[in-house]
């Protein structure tokens, strides 16, 4: 038996001693919790990378586990999982979905120079299914990209302009309060004349935890109490207010001081206290009520599953109620105090840890290596009684040279899944407070629980999910006729269009609805989906895909102005931009990437320009085309691409699209437009005239990421041979659109032809660790890797073994190998050490 099943067997066994009346009626309430659990179980996912800082060139590695939220073992809802990078601006620049078994995924984003600028990212993971439940629940961790590039010296106009815009920001920052000072009462409710722990949170205008000090003055300007906070900016303190009384704190920290007043008491309630001594094996509630004639339950719960029930009879004051540790696992859990009408009026989290993570030993051959030796490791993992445990790890290596990561602060497999992710906002240091072991600690973590909002799991049984559960990835959709009607028994063609040869064929059933499955791993791959009726024909017919939906995306402006935050880069990340910057100056071996810059031209980032980036007669940037908001496709090129008009075939009434006298050939996100082309579709005097317009009123400036122009011959001719019969001697102007979603160009309803370009699926990218031998070690190709390993499942055997090796860089210095992993079952363990390189 797991200890996840021993966790729901527990609440149970403590059932079974209560007497039967009460007995039946927490049975009913049990079954409650367990329908929602069942019926609309919640996942959660946890992301390792590699390291938090890429220069680019690099790859960010990393692994998913995607696992039940009640037991924490594998989830069996999903097995698809999605992973963005998002730039400051909330646009995707990256993403993939990922195929999963057992709950494990991995894959490599490609930091690349076109793709990517200096700055920060969010690092998002969800699965479909997942966002039924509000963004809360979706994995978001923030990176940074670095500028490996030579620093050009700025103009002083430029320097002056930099150096004014701070100073306005600073200004402007200066005007909103330096310090927000949130007081929270233990339980939610603040009543007079009644003990009470006031918990407080202080936050920089940053959003970060500051620390902060001050007294408690009532409306007579005498001191009642003081208070102190830790170094995230948060604490508590027993205070007892007079009723008609009101208080204001005056508090004082390194960046200003101030005052806040208090929350306003209740003249009457219920308050909850609650005592979880870290030497104790149960903890304590405590319930003062003065409601009359009501009937109260106390209900303990943890990641959506009922741990505990009780119930206080009507006008009984104060309640006592002692209750075992061990009837919850080890995590976020919560009290909540609920009226007859099961009305929260209370709640109050805490934090149970039983460490009964997975044991986890990590060590090598020798204590300390000489640059390029070979460097082994060897795993031993066991769980709390020493058992051997068979199961999935990602071990990352990192030169702490280049790359900052603290094992005793940092979030990890452990604190995550335990902690962070059943709590509301940023939770600074989460290895901090998982590793409690003292009462320092101990008070730390109560100081958390007390100021941070969870996660809550109810749902409303009558509400249907939005979002199905993807069992894997699949092309479905529907095909109707003009007037809306479902094709029955529709004959359905899937071609692949580029890398590769694909076909597949299925038919609609009654509801005109088709799917296609089992796809192998791809990468940047689109569709020609085609529909005929049953009899063959093409008709009138229409298909709409089901396309994917991103959840939606907030950016938050940043306070600090971005030029002081690069000016702020840390001793470290400085070190490692000098590495790459060396490493970039040489070529082969797969250790560094000369940078490539295009200096004069303007480069669309993702592209599908044959000649490579910048190179076009005239390129509309996404900054030109912030410009122009909603105006047309249409509109934005007869407004800006000299030349481009409508125009006649020579000789001919015949309607084009044209620059200067060349015909228009138009190409979105590498597909010509002209494949779905059909003359009957439209009278034949602008037959193709309109064809071409449909997509160009279709777009806006503001569904375009760059607008690039091919028409002389240097920059034309790969896309006449790409495009076009080698007998066809016309004259063409190519205009190639790269749309933000890079969908390519396909529309709602795109008569029986469909262009479909799903997300890129799987992933083959494979981490590359040179290998030195005597032959080859003493080239002078410098090796100045600030990942020095990464193996994304790293398996061990039935006696709990596994063995790696990789080899040193030319850095001395010290190491940190990282290892994260779970046995799939609900057990997860973390261990990181350093290696001496001398």
């Amino acid at each position: 038996m797991t200890k996840h099943s021993r966790f729901l067997l527990s609440f149970i066994l403590f059932l079974i001693s209560l007497s039967g009346q009460a007995q039946q009626a927490k049975y009913k309430e049990m079954v409650q919790y367990d329908s929602v659990r069942k019926s609309v179980p919640r996942e959660k996912l946890y992301m390792q990378l590699d390291k938090p800082v890429y220069a680019m060139g690099d790859t960010i590695w990393f692994k998913g586990y995607l696992i039940n939220a009640s037991l924490l073992n594998y989830s069996t809802t999903s097995a698809l999982i999605y992973a963005d990078i998002i730039d400051k601006k909330g646009q995707v620049i990256q993403t993939v979905s990922l195929p999963t078994q057992y709950g494990l995924t991995w894959a490599g984003f490609a930091v690349n120079p076109n793709k990517y600028e200096p700055g920060i990212y969010t690092f998002r993971a969800y699965t479909n299914w997942m966002q039924n439940f509000g963004d809360t629940f979706l994995f978001k961790k923030e990176i940074q990209i670095l500028d490996i590039a030579e620093p050009q010296p700025a103009s002083p106009s430029t320097a002056t302009a930099k150096a004014q815009n701070v100073r306005s920001n600073a200004t402007n920052s200066n005007k909103k309060p330096l310090i927000d000072l949130q007081f929270l009462p233990e339980g939610g409710t603040w009543i007079a004349e009644r003990q009470q722990k006031l918990a407080f949170k202080a936050l920089n205008i940053n959003g970060k935890g500051t620390t902060v000090e001050g007294d408690i003055v009532d409306s007579k300007q005498q001191k009642v109490a003081s208070f102190e906070s830790n170094s995230m900016g948060m604490g508590y303190f027993d205070f007892t207010p007079k009723a008609g009384e009101t208080y204001v704190a005056n508090y004082r920290s390194a960046i200003g001081n101030g005052n806040q007043p208090l929350p306003k008491t209740q003249p009457n309630g219920i308050t909850l206290r609650l005592n979880n001594n870290l030497n104790s094996d149960s903890i304590s509630i405590s319930i003062l009520s003065d409601l009359p004639n009501q009937e109260l339950t106390i209900l303990g719960q943890s990641r959506g599953v009922l741990c505990f029930l009780a119930k206080i009879k009507p006008n009984s004051n104060y309640k006592i109620v002692r209750v075992p540790k061990n009837i919850f696992p080890t995590g976020v859990c919560q009290i909540l105090v609920q009226n007859e009408q099961q009305q929260t009026l209370n709640e109050r989290n805490f934090f149970i840890n039983h460490h009964d993570e997975l044991k986890v030993q990590m060590t090598t051959a020798n204590q300390s290596f000489a640059v390029r030796d070979s460097i082994p490791i060897h795993l031993q993992i066991t769980d709390q009684s020493g058992k051997p445990i068979a199961g999935s790890f990602s071990l990352a290596v990192t030169d702490d040279g280049q790359v900052k990561k603290d094992s005793l602060n940092d979030q990890n497999i452990l604190n995550y899944l335990l902690l962070s992710s059943d709590l509301k906002g940023e939770i600074e240091n989460p290895g901090h407070y998982f590793n409690v072991s003292n009462p320092q600690q101990q008070e730390e973590l109560d100081a958390l629980m007390l100021t941070q909002g969870w996660v809550s799991y109810q749902w409303d049984l009558n509400k249907k999910p939005t979002f199905k559960a993807e069992s894997e990835f699949t092309v479905s959709g529907k095909v109707t006729n003009i007037t809306n009607k479902p094709i029955a028994k529709g004959k359905i063609t899937l071609l692949s269009t580029r890398k590769g040869f694909m076909i597949m064929d299925t038919v609609t059933n009654d509801k005109g609805e088709f799917v296609f499955r089992n796809f192998p791993a791809m990468d940047s791959l689109s569709f020609l989906i085609q529909a005929l009726n049953a009899k063959g024909n093409r008709g009138t017919l229409g298909i709409e895909m089901n396309e994917f939906k991103r959840p939606p995306i907030t950016v938050a402006a940043p306070i600090v102005p971005l030029a002081t935050m690069s000016e702020a880069t840390d001793s470290v990340t400085k070190q490692m931009v000098t590495s790459q910057r060396q490493a970039s100056t040489y070529r082969g071996g797969g250790i560094g990437l000369r940078e490539v810059k295009i200096t004069g031209k303007k480069v669309v980032k993702s592209s599908k320009n044959l000649n490579g980036p910048g190179e076009a007669d005239q390129t509309l940037s996404e900054a030109d085309l912030e410009k122009l908001n909603k105006k047309s496709l249409l509109n934005v090129l007869e407004e800006n691409v000299k030349g481009f008009r409508m125009g006649y075939r020579r000789k001919t009434n015949i309607k084009e699209f044209m620059v200067n006298f060349a015909l228009v050939k138009l190409v979105i996100d590498g597909v010509d437009v002209d494949f779905f082309y059909s003359p009957s579709d439209w009278p034949i005097t602008d037959a193709h005239y309109q064809h071409l317009k449909y997509y160009l009123d279709y777009y806006t400036a503001e569904d375009v990421q760059g607008i690039e122009i091919m028409k002389h011959a240097r920059n034309a001719g790969r896309y006449r041979m790409e495009f076009l019969n080698p007998m066809d001697e016309t004259e063409y102007a190519f205009i190639e659109i790269t749309t933000k979603t890079g969908s390519g160009p396909f529309l709602k309803k795109a008569a029986n032809m469909y262009i479909y370009k799903p997300l890129p699926y799987g992933d083959n990218k494979i981490f590359y660790s040179p290998k030195y031998t005597a032959a080859n070690k003493a080239t002078h190709t410098p090796d100045l890797r600030s990942t020095l390993y990464w193996m994304p499942n790293l398996v061990t055997n039935k006696n709990g073994e596994a063995n790696a090796h990789f080899f040193a860089s030319d850095r001395k210095g010290t190491y940190t190998a990282w290892l994260e992993g779970t046995d799939t079952e609900g057990n997860f363990g973390f261990k990181a050490i350093k290696i001496t390189v001398k």
